[in-house]
Protein backbone atom coordinates (compact mmCIF):
# COMPACT_ATOMS: atom_id res chain seq x y z
CA UNK A 1 0.00 0.00 0.00
CA UNK A 2 2.82 2.36 0.85
CA UNK A 3 4.57 1.73 -2.64
CA UNK A 4 1.64 2.78 -4.41
CA UNK A 5 1.18 5.82 -2.52
CA UNK A 6 4.76 6.58 -2.98
CA UNK A 7 4.05 6.02 -6.54
CA UNK A 8 1.15 7.93 -6.98
CA UNK A 9 2.69 10.74 -5.09
CA UNK A 10 5.63 11.13 -7.53
CA UNK A 11 3.50 11.51 -10.55
CA UNK A 12 1.38 14.36 -8.62
CA UNK A 13 2.56 17.85 -9.97
CA UNK A 14 1.19 19.95 -6.61
CA UNK A 15 2.22 23.12 -8.22
CA UNK A 16 -0.41 22.17 -10.64
CA UNK A 17 -2.85 20.94 -7.43
CA UNK A 18 -2.27 24.14 -5.53
CA UNK A 19 -2.79 26.03 -8.68
CA UNK A 20 -6.56 24.46 -9.19
CA UNK A 21 -7.19 24.62 -5.72
CA UNK A 22 -6.77 29.11 -4.93
CA UNK A 23 -10.30 29.20 -5.72
CA UNK A 24 -11.80 26.39 -3.80
CA UNK A 25 -9.78 27.86 -1.13
CA UNK A 26 -11.23 31.55 -1.49
CA UNK A 27 -14.35 29.68 -1.62
CA UNK A 28 -14.26 27.82 1.46
CA UNK A 29 -13.59 31.32 2.96
CA UNK A 30 -16.36 32.66 1.84
CA UNK A 31 -18.61 29.50 2.36
CA UNK A 32 -18.30 29.72 6.06
CA UNK A 33 -18.43 33.93 6.45
CA UNK A 34 -18.77 35.12 8.35
CA UNK A 35 -17.25 32.70 11.00
CA UNK A 36 -14.10 31.67 9.73
CA UNK A 37 -10.92 30.58 11.53
CA UNK A 38 -7.81 29.33 10.28
CA UNK A 39 -7.90 25.28 11.20
CA UNK A 40 -11.24 25.13 9.40
CA UNK A 41 -10.18 27.13 6.40
CA UNK A 42 -6.31 24.73 6.41
CA UNK A 43 -7.97 21.29 6.86
CA UNK A 44 -10.75 22.10 3.98
CA UNK A 45 -7.92 22.87 1.86
CA UNK A 46 -5.88 20.10 2.33
CA UNK A 47 -8.83 17.41 2.02
CA UNK A 48 -9.30 19.30 -1.62
CA UNK A 49 -6.11 18.67 -2.59
CA UNK A 50 -6.20 15.15 -1.00
CA UNK A 51 -9.41 14.46 -3.00
CA UNK A 52 -7.52 16.01 -6.21
CA UNK A 53 -4.57 13.60 -5.59
CA UNK A 54 -6.52 10.67 -5.37
CA UNK A 55 -8.78 11.78 -8.48
CA UNK A 56 -5.49 11.51 -10.62
CA UNK A 57 -5.72 7.43 -10.90
CA UNK A 58 -8.84 8.49 -12.83
CA UNK A 59 -7.70 9.16 -16.52
CA UNK A 60 -10.46 12.42 -17.19
CA UNK A 61 -9.36 14.08 -14.40
CA UNK A 62 -5.46 13.35 -14.99
CA UNK A 63 -5.81 14.74 -17.93
CA UNK A 64 -7.30 17.33 -17.00
CA UNK A 65 -4.18 18.12 -14.57
CA UNK A 66 -1.23 17.30 -17.21
CA UNK A 67 -2.98 19.92 -19.88
CA UNK A 68 -2.24 23.05 -18.98
CA UNK A 69 -4.93 24.44 -21.05
CA UNK A 70 -7.37 22.23 -19.59
CA UNK A 71 -6.46 23.23 -15.91
CA UNK A 72 -6.28 27.09 -17.10
CA UNK A 73 -9.66 26.77 -18.37
CA UNK A 74 -10.73 25.00 -15.03
CA UNK A 75 -9.48 27.87 -13.01
CA UNK A 76 -10.44 30.81 -14.49
CA UNK A 77 -13.95 29.20 -13.96
CA UNK A 78 -13.44 28.88 -10.49
CA UNK A 79 -12.16 32.42 -10.27
CA UNK A 80 -15.33 33.75 -11.80
CA UNK A 81 -17.78 31.64 -9.81
CA UNK A 82 -15.48 32.85 -6.55
CA UNK A 83 -16.46 36.66 -7.84
CA UNK A 84 -19.67 35.30 -8.72
CA UNK A 85 -19.84 33.89 -4.92
CA UNK A 86 -18.08 37.28 -3.63
CA UNK A 87 -20.86 39.19 -4.87
CA UNK A 88 -23.43 36.45 -3.88
CA UNK A 89 -22.32 37.25 -0.13
CA UNK A 90 -21.83 41.07 -0.23
CA UNK A 91 -24.75 41.38 -2.16
CA UNK A 92 -23.25 43.85 -5.06
CA UNK A 93 -26.11 45.19 -6.86
CA UNK A 94 -29.05 44.70 -4.06
CA UNK A 95 -30.84 41.97 -5.39
CA UNK A 96 -31.67 40.30 -2.02
CA UNK A 97 -34.68 38.24 -3.80
CA UNK A 98 -32.41 36.84 -7.07
CA UNK A 99 -29.13 36.25 -5.70
CA UNK A 100 -28.81 33.28 -7.54
CA UNK A 101 -29.11 35.75 -10.23
CA UNK A 102 -24.86 36.40 -9.79
CA UNK A 103 -23.95 33.24 -11.44
CA UNK A 104 -25.87 34.17 -14.49
CA UNK A 105 -24.13 37.63 -14.03
CA UNK A 106 -20.45 36.45 -13.83
CA UNK A 107 -20.60 32.72 -14.68
CA UNK A 108 -23.52 32.16 -17.05
CA UNK A 109 -22.14 30.51 -20.21
CA UNK A 110 -18.65 31.89 -20.68
CA UNK A 111 -16.62 28.76 -20.03
CA UNK A 112 -18.10 27.23 -22.45
CA UNK A 113 -17.07 29.59 -25.04
CA UNK A 114 -13.75 29.71 -24.01
CA UNK A 115 -13.11 26.11 -23.53
CA UNK A 116 -14.35 25.80 -27.13
CA UNK A 117 -12.55 28.61 -28.44
CA UNK A 118 -8.77 27.44 -26.94
CA UNK A 119 -9.62 23.36 -26.26
CA UNK A 120 -11.72 22.88 -29.43
CA UNK A 121 -12.47 19.11 -29.02
CA UNK A 122 -10.29 18.05 -26.23
CA UNK A 123 -11.75 17.18 -23.22
CA UNK A 124 -14.15 20.24 -22.89
CA UNK A 125 -17.15 18.25 -21.10
CA UNK A 126 -14.52 17.49 -18.40
CA UNK A 127 -13.71 21.07 -18.10
CA UNK A 128 -17.21 22.28 -17.98
CA UNK A 129 -18.58 19.73 -15.53
CA UNK A 130 -15.30 20.41 -13.24
CA UNK A 131 -16.89 23.48 -12.88
CA UNK A 132 -20.44 22.86 -12.80
CA UNK A 133 -19.56 20.74 -9.97
CA UNK A 134 -18.03 23.62 -8.09
CA UNK A 135 -21.17 25.67 -8.92
CA UNK A 136 -22.81 22.97 -7.13
CA UNK A 137 -20.98 22.82 -3.86
CA UNK A 138 -21.01 26.22 -3.94
CA UNK A 139 -24.58 27.22 -4.50
CA UNK A 140 -26.20 24.34 -3.01
CA UNK A 141 -28.67 24.89 -5.87
CA UNK A 142 -29.82 22.17 -8.46
CA UNK A 143 -31.67 24.69 -10.46
CA UNK A 144 -28.17 26.98 -10.34
CA UNK A 145 -26.36 23.62 -11.31
CA UNK A 146 -28.08 22.08 -14.27
CA UNK A 147 -28.90 25.63 -15.92
CA UNK A 148 -24.74 26.34 -15.74
CA UNK A 149 -24.30 22.82 -16.86
CA UNK A 150 -26.74 23.25 -19.65
CA UNK A 151 -25.94 26.93 -20.72
CA UNK A 152 -22.50 25.96 -21.47
CA UNK A 153 -22.61 22.92 -23.19
CA UNK A 154 -25.20 24.47 -25.30
CA UNK A 155 -23.17 27.59 -26.02
CA UNK A 156 -19.63 25.60 -26.63
CA UNK A 157 -21.85 24.01 -29.74
CA UNK A 158 -23.51 27.34 -30.81
CA UNK A 159 -19.99 29.19 -30.93
CA UNK A 160 -18.45 25.59 -32.67
CA UNK A 161 -20.91 26.29 -35.70
CA UNK A 162 -19.23 29.58 -37.31
CA UNK A 163 -16.47 30.36 -34.54
CA UNK A 164 -16.31 34.15 -34.93
CA UNK A 165 -17.62 37.31 -32.43
CA UNK A 166 -20.98 37.57 -33.90
CA UNK A 167 -21.18 33.65 -32.55
CA UNK A 168 -19.76 34.89 -29.50
CA UNK A 169 -22.34 36.50 -28.66
CA UNK A 170 -25.25 34.63 -29.96
CA UNK A 171 -23.81 31.81 -27.72
CA UNK A 172 -23.26 33.25 -24.34
CA UNK A 173 -26.99 35.16 -25.57
CA UNK A 174 -28.75 31.61 -25.80
CA UNK A 175 -26.57 30.16 -23.09
CA UNK A 176 -28.05 32.74 -20.46
CA UNK A 177 -31.20 32.48 -22.17
CA UNK A 178 -31.44 28.76 -20.70
CA UNK A 179 -29.81 29.47 -17.60
CA UNK A 180 -32.48 32.25 -16.80
CA UNK A 181 -35.01 29.90 -17.65
CA UNK A 182 -33.87 27.25 -14.83
CA UNK A 183 -33.55 30.32 -12.61
CA UNK A 184 -37.18 31.25 -13.10
CA UNK A 185 -37.96 28.01 -12.37
CA UNK A 186 -36.52 27.95 -9.49
CA UNK A 187 -38.01 31.41 -8.46
CA UNK A 188 -41.49 30.11 -9.01
CA UNK A 189 -40.99 27.93 -6.70
CA UNK A 190 -40.09 30.17 -3.97
CA UNK A 191 -41.97 33.49 -4.76
CA UNK A 192 -43.33 33.66 -8.37
CA UNK A 193 -44.06 37.48 -7.86
CA UNK A 194 -40.33 38.44 -8.46
CA UNK A 195 -39.79 36.12 -11.62
CA UNK A 196 -40.16 39.37 -13.93
CA UNK A 197 -37.06 40.31 -12.32
CA UNK A 198 -34.92 37.72 -14.21
CA UNK A 199 -36.31 39.41 -17.32
CA UNK A 200 -34.80 42.67 -16.23
CA UNK A 201 -31.49 40.76 -15.03
CA UNK A 202 -31.21 38.45 -18.32
CA UNK A 203 -29.65 41.40 -21.24
CA UNK A 204 -27.72 43.08 -18.65
CA UNK A 205 -26.06 39.61 -17.59
CA UNK A 206 -25.58 39.28 -21.97
CA UNK A 207 -23.77 42.49 -21.71
CA UNK A 208 -21.45 42.04 -18.55
CA UNK A 209 -20.43 38.13 -19.86
CA UNK A 210 -19.77 39.31 -23.49
CA UNK A 211 -17.26 42.23 -21.80
CA UNK A 212 -15.42 39.47 -19.48
CA UNK A 213 -15.18 36.73 -22.36
CA UNK A 214 -13.63 39.39 -24.57
CA UNK A 215 -11.08 39.81 -22.26
CA UNK A 216 -10.47 36.92 -20.81
CA UNK A 217 -9.77 35.33 -24.25
CA UNK A 218 -7.20 38.38 -25.10
CA UNK A 219 -5.70 38.03 -21.92
CA UNK A 220 -5.50 34.16 -22.27
CA UNK A 221 -4.49 34.42 -26.11
CA UNK A 222 -1.01 36.38 -24.52
CA UNK A 223 0.00 32.89 -22.43
CA UNK A 224 2.32 31.02 -25.15
CA UNK A 225 0.76 27.64 -24.74
CA UNK A 226 -3.12 29.24 -25.17
CA UNK A 227 -3.87 29.58 -28.82
CA UNK A 228 -7.25 30.85 -30.31
CA UNK A 229 -8.30 30.36 -33.48
CA UNK A 230 -6.70 33.93 -34.54
CA UNK A 231 -3.84 32.95 -32.96
CA UNK A 232 -3.82 29.47 -34.40
CA UNK A 233 -4.04 31.25 -38.21
CA UNK A 234 -1.47 33.24 -37.19
CA UNK A 235 0.96 30.14 -36.65
CA UNK A 236 0.75 29.05 -40.69
CA UNK A 237 1.00 32.72 -41.59
CA UNK A 238 3.90 32.60 -43.82
CA UNK A 239 6.56 34.62 -41.70
CA UNK A 240 6.64 31.33 -39.89
CA UNK A 241 10.18 30.11 -39.43
CA UNK A 242 9.55 26.52 -40.33
CA UNK A 243 7.59 27.37 -43.41
CA UNK A 244 9.98 30.12 -45.32
CA UNK A 245 12.26 27.22 -44.48
CA UNK A 246 10.08 24.44 -46.03
CA UNK A 247 9.54 26.53 -49.14
CA UNK A 248 13.49 27.41 -49.53
CA UNK A 249 14.70 23.83 -48.69
CA UNK A 250 11.75 21.93 -49.79
CA UNK A 251 9.80 23.70 -51.88
CA UNK A 252 8.06 20.06 -53.40
CA UNK A 253 6.73 19.18 -49.91
CA UNK A 254 5.51 22.52 -49.14
CA UNK A 255 3.31 23.24 -52.70
CA UNK A 256 2.27 19.07 -51.50
CA UNK A 257 1.80 20.70 -47.94
CA UNK A 258 -0.37 23.87 -48.81
CA UNK A 259 -2.49 21.29 -51.34
CA UNK A 260 -3.01 18.27 -48.27
CA UNK A 261 -4.21 21.66 -46.11
CA UNK A 262 -6.91 23.50 -49.01
CA UNK A 263 -8.01 19.91 -49.49
CA UNK A 264 -8.10 18.38 -45.52
CA UNK A 265 -9.87 21.96 -44.87
CA UNK A 266 -12.77 21.74 -47.09
CA UNK A 267 -13.39 17.66 -46.67
CA UNK A 268 -13.49 18.49 -42.82
CA UNK A 269 -16.12 20.82 -43.23
CA UNK A 270 -18.32 17.81 -44.95
CA UNK A 271 -17.72 15.88 -42.20
CA UNK A 272 -18.21 18.12 -38.76
CA UNK A 273 -14.31 18.11 -38.05
CA UNK A 274 -12.95 21.46 -37.07
CA UNK A 275 -11.54 22.86 -40.16
CA UNK A 276 -8.92 25.37 -38.77
CA UNK A 277 -7.32 22.85 -36.83
CA UNK A 278 -7.29 20.77 -40.01
CA UNK A 279 -5.86 23.18 -42.27
CA UNK A 280 -3.04 24.08 -39.80
CA UNK A 281 -2.32 20.50 -38.60
CA UNK A 282 -1.84 19.35 -42.38
CA UNK A 283 0.48 22.92 -43.22
CA UNK A 284 2.80 21.04 -40.81
CA UNK A 285 2.71 17.64 -41.12
CA UNK A 286 5.44 16.63 -43.20
CA UNK A 287 7.72 19.61 -41.62
CA UNK A 288 10.10 16.69 -40.50
CA UNK A 289 10.89 16.57 -44.29
CA UNK A 290 13.25 19.79 -43.92
CA UNK A 291 16.18 17.55 -42.37
CA UNK A 292 16.62 15.50 -45.64
CA UNK A 293 14.76 16.94 -47.90
CA UNK A 294 16.28 15.63 -50.79
CA UNK A 295 15.63 11.71 -49.97
CA UNK A 296 11.76 12.74 -50.73
CA UNK A 297 10.45 12.45 -54.44
CA UNK A 298 9.00 15.50 -54.63
CA UNK A 299 12.31 17.42 -53.69
CA UNK A 300 13.82 15.15 -55.99
CA UNK A 301 15.09 16.44 -59.07
CA UNK A 302 17.45 14.43 -61.43
CA UNK A 303 18.95 11.46 -59.34
CA UNK A 304 17.59 9.57 -56.96
CA UNK A 305 19.72 9.14 -53.85
CA UNK A 306 17.61 5.98 -52.70
CA UNK A 307 19.27 4.50 -56.18
CA UNK A 308 22.66 4.31 -53.90
CA UNK A 309 21.00 2.87 -50.86
CA UNK A 310 19.71 -0.47 -49.49
CA UNK A 311 16.07 -0.50 -49.29
CA UNK A 312 16.47 -0.73 -45.08
CA UNK A 313 18.38 2.41 -44.83
CA UNK A 314 15.69 3.64 -47.02
CA UNK A 315 13.23 2.91 -45.10
CA UNK A 316 14.44 4.41 -42.06
CA UNK A 317 15.17 7.76 -43.76
CA UNK A 318 11.36 8.48 -44.74
CA UNK A 319 10.16 6.62 -41.17
CA UNK A 320 12.67 9.30 -39.55
CA UNK A 321 10.61 12.47 -40.59
CA UNK A 322 8.11 11.95 -38.00
CA UNK A 323 10.70 12.03 -35.35
CA UNK A 324 12.43 14.73 -37.03
CA UNK A 325 8.89 16.49 -36.93
CA UNK A 326 7.91 16.33 -33.67
CA UNK A 327 11.43 17.36 -32.49
CA UNK A 328 10.89 20.57 -34.63
CA UNK A 329 7.18 21.08 -33.59
CA UNK A 330 8.74 21.08 -29.84
CA UNK A 331 12.05 23.31 -30.44
CA UNK A 332 9.82 25.94 -32.59
CA UNK A 333 7.10 25.78 -29.64
CA UNK A 334 4.23 24.45 -32.18
CA UNK A 335 0.50 24.37 -30.17
CA UNK A 336 0.39 21.29 -28.85
CA UNK A 337 -2.77 20.26 -31.13
CA UNK A 338 -0.45 20.63 -34.27
CA UNK A 339 2.03 17.55 -32.86
CA UNK A 340 -0.71 14.66 -33.03
CA UNK A 341 -0.63 15.65 -37.03
CA UNK A 342 3.24 14.47 -37.87
CA UNK A 343 2.78 10.80 -36.52
CA UNK A 344 -0.95 9.96 -36.88
CA UNK A 345 -1.13 11.22 -40.69
CA UNK A 346 1.43 7.87 -40.89
CA UNK A 347 0.02 5.59 -38.58
CA UNK A 348 1.33 2.38 -38.84
CA UNK A 349 1.15 2.00 -42.52
CA UNK A 350 3.94 0.27 -44.94
CA UNK A 351 6.53 1.79 -46.60
CA UNK A 352 5.42 -0.23 -49.89
CA UNK A 353 7.95 0.39 -52.08
CA UNK A 354 10.84 0.06 -50.21
CA UNK A 355 9.43 -3.37 -48.35
CA UNK A 356 8.98 -4.93 -52.19
CA UNK A 357 12.53 -4.30 -52.65
CA UNK A 358 13.80 -5.27 -49.75
CA UNK A 359 11.80 -8.63 -49.92
CA UNK A 360 12.97 -9.38 -53.61
CA UNK A 361 16.16 -10.18 -51.91
CA UNK A 362 15.30 -11.63 -48.66
CA UNK A 363 12.06 -13.12 -48.57
CA UNK A 364 11.83 -13.42 -45.08
CA UNK A 365 12.40 -9.19 -44.28
CA UNK A 366 11.47 -8.05 -41.01
CA UNK A 367 8.44 -6.50 -42.30
CA UNK A 368 8.13 -3.80 -38.70
CA UNK A 369 11.63 -2.27 -40.34
CA UNK A 370 9.18 -0.82 -42.98
CA UNK A 371 6.18 0.31 -41.02
CA UNK A 372 5.73 3.89 -39.61
CA UNK A 373 5.59 3.59 -35.59
CA UNK A 374 2.24 4.90 -35.48
CA UNK A 375 0.08 5.45 -33.38
CA UNK A 376 -3.12 5.15 -36.32
CA UNK A 377 -4.98 8.54 -36.38
CA UNK A 378 -6.95 9.25 -33.24
CA UNK A 379 -9.59 11.96 -34.41
CA UNK A 380 -11.23 12.71 -37.29
CA UNK A 381 -8.93 15.69 -38.28
CA UNK A 382 -5.77 13.74 -38.53
CA UNK A 383 -7.56 10.82 -40.27
CA UNK A 384 -8.58 13.37 -42.31
CA UNK A 385 -4.88 14.32 -43.25
CA UNK A 386 -4.00 10.84 -43.93
CA UNK A 387 -6.46 10.36 -45.99
CA UNK A 388 -6.07 13.27 -48.35
CA UNK A 389 -2.18 12.76 -47.90
CA UNK A 390 -2.32 9.61 -49.36
CA UNK A 391 -4.52 10.54 -52.33
CA UNK A 392 -3.15 13.20 -53.10
CA UNK A 393 0.70 12.00 -53.66
CA UNK A 394 -1.19 9.12 -55.81
CA UNK A 395 -3.14 11.68 -57.84
CA UNK A 396 0.30 13.58 -58.48
CA UNK A 397 1.81 10.56 -59.55
CA UNK A 398 -0.64 10.05 -62.18
CA UNK A 399 -0.24 11.22 -65.64
CA UNK A 400 -3.36 12.67 -68.08
CA UNK A 401 -6.00 10.60 -65.87
CA UNK A 402 -9.54 10.52 -66.78
CA UNK A 403 -12.25 11.87 -64.44
CA UNK A 404 -13.00 7.89 -63.46
CA UNK A 405 -9.78 7.02 -62.58
CA UNK A 406 -9.36 9.79 -60.00
CA UNK A 407 -12.68 8.79 -58.62
CA UNK A 408 -11.48 5.07 -58.80
CA UNK A 409 -7.81 6.01 -57.46
CA UNK A 410 -9.63 7.88 -54.52
CA UNK A 411 -11.90 5.14 -53.30
CA UNK A 412 -9.10 2.20 -53.35
CA UNK A 413 -6.62 4.26 -51.46
CA UNK A 414 -9.48 4.65 -48.53
CA UNK A 415 -10.73 1.04 -48.47
CA UNK A 416 -6.82 0.16 -48.40
CA UNK A 417 -6.31 2.35 -45.09
CA UNK A 418 -9.73 1.14 -43.90
CA UNK A 419 -8.20 -2.79 -44.66
CA UNK A 420 -5.16 -1.66 -42.84
CA UNK A 421 -7.17 -0.55 -40.02
CA UNK A 422 -5.84 2.63 -39.84
CA UNK A 423 -9.01 4.29 -39.71
CA UNK A 424 -10.47 2.50 -36.92
CA UNK A 425 -10.03 5.04 -34.11
CA UNK A 426 -10.68 8.01 -36.00
CA UNK A 427 -14.52 8.04 -35.63
CA UNK A 428 -15.03 8.37 -38.53
CA UNK A 429 -18.06 6.63 -39.48
CA UNK A 430 -19.17 4.88 -43.31
CA UNK A 431 -20.84 7.70 -43.84
CA UNK A 432 -18.19 9.99 -43.18
CA UNK A 433 -15.91 8.57 -45.11
CA UNK A 434 -18.36 8.54 -48.34
CA UNK A 435 -18.62 12.07 -47.91
CA UNK A 436 -14.94 12.36 -48.50
CA UNK A 437 -14.86 10.48 -51.24
CA UNK A 438 -17.26 12.54 -52.90
CA UNK A 439 -15.84 15.73 -51.62
CA UNK A 440 -12.17 14.55 -52.53
CA UNK A 441 -13.31 13.31 -56.22
CA UNK A 442 -15.13 17.26 -56.71
CA UNK A 443 -12.27 18.86 -55.22
CA UNK A 444 -9.60 17.23 -56.53
CA UNK A 445 -10.99 16.96 -60.55
CA UNK A 446 -11.54 20.91 -59.81
CA UNK A 447 -7.85 21.64 -58.48
CA UNK A 448 -6.15 19.31 -61.23
CA UNK A 449 -8.43 20.43 -63.89
CA UNK A 450 -5.92 21.23 -66.63
CA UNK A 451 -4.19 18.21 -65.68
CA UNK A 452 -7.43 15.72 -66.01
CA UNK A 453 -7.57 14.29 -69.48
CA UNK A 454 -10.71 14.16 -70.46
CA UNK A 455 -12.56 11.26 -73.37
CA UNK A 456 -12.81 13.29 -76.10
CA UNK A 457 -16.39 12.33 -78.19
CA UNK A 458 -15.79 11.02 -81.37
CA UNK A 459 -18.10 12.15 -84.17
CA UNK A 460 -19.11 9.84 -86.80
CA UNK A 461 -18.55 10.56 -89.83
Amino acid sequence: MRKQWKKLLKKVNLFKLSFLGISPLILSYLFWLPDINLPKLLSGYLIFLLGLVLAQKYKPFKDLLEDNRKLLITTVGLLLLTLAETARKLNWFHIDHLRSAYYLLFLGSIIGVLAKAFLRNSGIKWVIGSVALAVLIASKNIFVFVGFLLANLISADIYNRYRNTLSEIFAVALGNAIFTVLLIANQLLIDPSLVWEYLIVYPISVITEVFILFGLRNLLDLIPFMYSDEKLRNVANLSNPLLEEMLIKAPGTYHHSVMVSLLSEAVAKKVGADPLLVKIGAMFHDIGKLVNPSYFIENTNGANPHDKLSPEISASIIKSHVSEGLALAKKYNLPKEIEPFIPEHQGTKLIKYFYIKAKEKNPNVDISKFRYDGPIPQSKETAIVMIVDTVEAMVRSLKNPTPEEVKKLISSAVERLKEEHQLDDSGLTEEDLEKIKKSLSELILSYYHERIKYPEEKVSK
